[in-house]
């Protein structure tokens, strides 16, 4: 598994604008972005004030809104051995990000010191329609499912085609709140990276479904046509 250095991150931000214009689905729709981020040894403490610090800058900012955190307590296809938090921000467009960015740059290089960066990406919902990141997995006992995976080459019409067939199945599971899939428009390392999240009501509905996915082939042809990059389960926490 490949991890995003704090050096190549601090470039990314400094140089541009890390969302790239072209590949937006629309200018002027939200984009989000998603940090899948490995507390470094030792350092939980100044993880956790520097990320306070860093994110009330971060929402201080015009066009900034809607920051959750979550906690992973589970991953695959193996466990994490470090501490596992994701970040997720709304900006009003792809625009604001250049624009926000180097206004918290100095917070932001503090905080990177505390961690190493398992996925990094910017996204736009494209399909499972009505994104709130407000009240994503919001509710006590929830389980957020985020699925970062890289697509094989030469497997994306195979990729596409097993992924609704699957997240069809999984939407007709008792338990499954929702699920979306995202265009990645930005961030670091995303050639052939893709986004899908999908919320469960509890751990037990998580579990159980888990144990069907084990010997459903909708999964195995979905499954083999991508590399993970970050599977992650998770619960809602506070940034504070």
């Amino acid at each position: 598994m490949k991890y995003i250095t704090f050096i190549a991150l601090i470039g990314l931000l400094a140089s541009c604008s890390p969302v790239k214009k072209g590949l937006l689905n629309e200018q002027e729709a939200p984009v989000f972005e998603i940090a899948v981020r490995k507390v470094k040894d030792g350092m939980k403490d100044d993880f956790v004030s520097r990320r306070a610090d860093f994110i009330a800058a971060l929402k201080a900012q015009n066009g900034v809104s809607n920051d959750r955190e979550f906690q992973s307590f589970y991953a695959l296809p193996e466990a994490d051995k470090q501490e596992v938090f994701i970040g997720m921000t709304q900006y009003a467009t792809g625009k604001t990000v250049g624009k926000v960015q180097g206004n918290v740059l100095g917070k932001f290089m503090k905080f990177a010191k505390t961690m190493d960066l398992k996925a990094y990406a910017f996204v736009q919902p494209i399909e499972g329609g009505n994104f709130d990141l407000g009240n994503l997995a919001a509710k006590p006992g929830q389980v957020l499912e985020l699925a970062v995976r890289r697509v094989k080459p030469g497997e994306e019409a195979a990729f596409q085609s097993s992924r609704k067939a699957f997240v069809n199945w999984l939407n007709g599971q008792e338990g499954v709140v929702g699920s979306w899939e995202f265009k990645v428009v930005g961030g670091k390392d995303i050639d052939g990276m893709t986004v899908g999240i999908s919320v469960y009501e509890s751990q037990a509905a998580f579990q159980a479904i888990a144990g069907k996915v084990q010997t459903l082939p909708e999964a195995g042809a979905y499954f083999s046509t991508f590399d993970p990059v970050a599977l992650q389960y998770a619960a809602s926490t506070t940034n504070q």
